[in-house]
């Protein structure tokens, strides 16, 4: 009996191990064993419940989520509605978790189609776009025989998946893109695209797990990765969340790309670094030790470090902001920042930025500092000011608090030109326009959409530069407003506004009309006037002077009647004086009639009218204003304005009966600027408003303007302003240059004696001059600057040994690749050598400090 059951027992188990035999001889010959084996160690691919994995077999779109939520160590989920994908199939979460995180779409109609198959060029393309790059590869590099078949969206992907062996063709010459793909070749690209994989929680990898036939390496866990050369790219997954990854001594000889966790890099090396995740988490990124990576290029919101780099060490050396309204935090010294699309970038107080590009509009906040910016959109915002900035034509920008801008227009003489088109003989043969710009650098002159013929329509001036437009061509424009274009070589543009009527079409009455703003006079009531058109004319816009009037709000208009009726409202805005009141049809002439605002109100005066004021706090005519207030037909004070700002009484005016006094240093406030006058008008609660004019006449602005012996200013230096003779002239006083090479005090009549003191001055420089008005006063000095000049190869990571020659000196660079010189201010040729490398030249400008890299190959 015990024989009987050992027997039987045996022929159980070898019933029990067939499916396994079926298994392995199902894959056990195929060309995809290797690739579907290791994926099966890994748990990315599992047999069917038959045991067998059928790598010939079509895979269907689930599957193919599943192996890539596998081996990328994706498990967020998202809500999902697909009418196709029900709660109840076994897929469900796999499709959520393949939404979540982006890398494949819908079919359309609200459905995924998740029992349906992938082409080869779509398998290839989704997992090329898990690496966060688009790649360069084109069809050309492909020789297949059907390769223009493949779509153009897939090209690069396939290119690159073909070169690095992650797909291959077919032995008949073709790749067959639109063919559904297997999961024999989903393997083997799978096994590539991953390579050597890190995807164990807390885990550890060095070079000896790598396997040999496979360049690159992903990390889908927080763990360690050490001491290792990776050939390929080193992919950090969306897997990683928010763990950490820990980079000790690793080189990396593709691209790094950070997709998730936080991540410390120790020792380690790259020419490219992408940081991108698409789930809205943040990478945090820290170099330390002996880092370098050459280029960074940032697509979606994360944080960069840079803590305790070696002195050689490169650490962060240029970034590329690129995501869609990405956000930036900074704690590094990096040399380039370009930002191609807006973004927003937060830097701490040790960060230091050699030079900022800004061709999207960017806001930078923070400490640290830039040493040049170059803004090439408007609506950049810097908290902190650069060494320098530039702006392209047209740019305008805010920094630190300031706004600036840039223009590129050249400006012509006169600018405008008008002329009655219906009574044509009163022009004159030809009109001349000059401008200020090299005549011989004008390309074209444009208007009314046509190009002007030179010879025929214009030309130039031989006496200087300018234009010489003819009669000729004018009298060819219709009614109405053009531009007349001058187009230069560099870009820049010039304009002349002509402006054409025809008054036997149109015609406004009356032609003046008057209004009073004192609310007892006649002629303090809405205004009419009647615009006659012609027949399919409309009235398009009413401008007084250049402003746009709004129609509903500032006056109505009749269209029936022509009738134009100005309100209570846009009237009393306007100061008194004349306008003029343009109207413009939607075709043909503008016409326009006068408006006087005239103010008959009683009149209240203020006695002195006129009053001299010293804003100089060591002159004896720095001293309160007192006047006498004379109101009539029982006003009162409201309050005092000037210059926009109204006055706080009992602080910075008091009133006591018919006196105010005005405190002086409310006065000398105005005094900025070298004003030479004041207006405070007394606002009265009915009845004319009084002025005191307050005359700013006693001291003058004096003026040091410091340069360098290229003429070009010198900012930060201190000029002192010393009175030869003490009881005449205004105390000694000191002022610091501008950014201009100015430097400003107010100063009484004298001999003065101008002496400007800076460290990086060879001699001191210094004038004595006599001042009876407001003078500037050139002083020219010889100075020294700093050049220093960093080495690095095409890491980032800074080279001892190289030899920096400028001027004819040679320094050697030391263990932080700085090479320091001191030179005048010149143009100069940097040439840089160093052993193993190719020698660089670098022009160099120097008007200040000049902080330059050079990359040595």
């Amino acid at each position: 009996m015990k024989r009987f059951l050992s027997a039987v027992l045996a022929a159980a188990m070898l019933l029990v191990s067939i499916p396994a035999a079926f298994a392995a001889s199902d894959i056990d010959k195929h060309w995809s064993r290797t690739y579907i084996t290791a994926l099966n160690k890994q748990g990315v691919i599992n047999p069917a419940s038959d045991g067998t994995y059928k790598p010939d077999q079509a895979i269907m779109r689930w599957e193919f989520m599943r192996y890539i939520n596998r081996a990328f160590g994706f498990t967020e989920k998202a809500q999902i509605s697909f009418t196709d994908v029900k709660s109840s199939d076994t897929y469900y979460s796999t499709v959520q978790t393949a939404v979540e995180y982006g890398y494949i779409n819908g079919v359309g109609d609200d459905k995924m189609d998740p029992t349906g198959t992938l082409t080869r060029e779509q398998a290839a393309t989704i997992l090329g776009r898990l690496h966060k790059y688009t790649p360069t590869g084109t069809a050309a590099s492909m020789s297949f025989t059907d390769k223009a078949k493949i779509s153009k969206y897939a090209v690069s992907y396939v290119a690159e998946a073909v070169d690095k062996g992650y797909i291959n063709g077919y032995t008949d010459g073709s790749f067959m893109p639109q063919r559904a793909v297997t999961r024999g070749e989903i393997a083997k690209i799978l096994y590539f695209f991953m390579g050597s994989s890190l995807h164990t929680a807390n885990g550890t990898l060095t070079e000896s797990d790598f396997a040999d036939d496979t360049k690159n390496v992903s990390i889908s866990a927080a763990g360690t990765l050490s001491d290792a050369t990776v050939e390929g790219n080193l992919y950090i997954t969306e897997g990683v969340t928010t763990g950490t990854v820990n980079l000790r001594n690793v080189k990396v000889e593709g691209d790094i790309i950070v997709s998730g966790g936080d991540v410390t890099m120790d020792g380690v090396s790259a020419a490219r670094m992408v940081v991108k995740n698409p789930r809205g988490i943040t990478p945090q990124i820290t170099c330390t030790g002996n880092t370098n990576i050459g280029k960074t290029e940032v697509l979606s919101s994360s944080t960069l470090r840079e803590s305790g780099l070696d002195v050689s060490a490169g650490g962060l050396s240029d970034l590329t902001l690129d995501g869609e309204n990405l956000s930036l935090t900074l704690d590094a010294q990096v040399w380039d920042i370009n930002v191609e699309k807006q973004a927003s970038l937060l830097t701490t107080g040790s960060t230091e930025i050699n030079t900022l590009t800004c061709n999207a509009k960017t806001a930078v906040t923070g400490g640290g500092s830039i040493q040049k910016a170059v803004l090439n959109a408007s609506g950049c915002e810097l908290l902190m000011k650069p060494g320098s900035y530039e702006l392209m034509s047209g740019v305008t920008a805010t920094i630190a608090g300031e706004s600036v801008s840039s223009s590129n227009g050249v400006t012509v003489s006169p600018g405008t030109f008008s002329f009655d088109i219906n009574n044509t003989d009163t022009l004159a043969h030809s009109y001349d326009f000059s401008f200020g710009a090299d005549k011989n650098d004008l390309q074209r002159v444009e208007c009314d959409g046509k190009t002007l013929s030179q010879g025929t329509d214009y030309n130039l001036l031989t006496d200087k530069n300018g234009i010489r437009v003819y009669k000729k061509y004018l009298t060819t424009l219709k009614a109405g407003t053009f531009s007349m274009d001058l187009i230069f070589r560099d870009g820049s543009k010039g304009a002349i506004l002509i402006s054409t009527v025809d008054s036997a079409l149109t015609a406004v009455s009356p032609s003046k009309i008057t209004y009073d703003k004192y609310d007892g006079s006649a002629n303090h009531t809405e205004l009419s006037v009647t615009v006659t058109l012609p027949t399919g004319t409309t009235l398009s816009s009413v401008k007084i002077g250049s402003t746009v009037l709004e129609r509903g709000t500032d006056y109505v208009y009749d269209g029936a009647s022509g009738l134009v009726t100005f309100k209570h409202e846009l009237l009393d805005k306007k100061n008194t004086g004349s306008y003029t009141i343009s109207f413009v049809p939607s075709r043909g002439a503008t016409h326009s009639c006068t408006l006087e605002v005239t103010d008959t109100s009683p009149v209240n005066t203020v006695s002195p009218a006129e009053a001299d004021f010293d804003a100089n706090t060591q002159s004896g005519g720095y001293a309160d204003l007192t006047v006498s207030l004379v109101p009539a037909d029982d006003a009162e004070l409201k309050y005092i304005r000037c210059n926009g700002k109204t006055l706080e009484e009992d602080w910075q005016y008091v009133v006591n009966g018919s006196t105010v006094k005005i405190n002086r240093s409310a006065v000398s406030d105005f005094a900025e600027n070298n004003a030479n006058y004041a207006d405070f008008t007394f606002v009265m609660t009915k009845g004319k408003n009084p002025t005191l004019r307050v005359n700013f006449v006693t001291t003058f602005a004096l003026t040091a303007q410091v340069v360098d012996d290229l003429g070009l200013p010198i900012e930060g230096v201190v000029v002192s302003f010393t009175p030869t003779e003490t009881e005449k002239g205004t105390p000694a006083q000191n002022a610091t240059t501008d950014k201009d090479g100015k430097a400003t005090v107010y100063v009484k009549r004298g001999s003065y004696t101008l002496a400007a003191s800076d460290s990086r001055f060879t001699n001191p420089i210094s004038q004595t001059l006599s001042v009876s008005s407001g003078r500037t006063v050139k002083l020219t000095g010889e100075i020294l600057e700093t050049v220093e000049i960093t080495v690095t190869d095409t890491t980032g990571a800074k080279l001892s040994g190289a030899v920096v020659t400028i001027g004819g000196k040679s320094v050697t660079t030391g263990a932080d690749g700085l090479a320091a010189f001191t030179v005048k201010r010149a143009n100069y040729t940097a040439q840089v050598t160093c052993s193993g490398y190719t020698m660089q030249t670098l022009p160099l400008i120097v008007n200040g400090t000049v902080r330059e890299r050079v990359i040595l190959k």
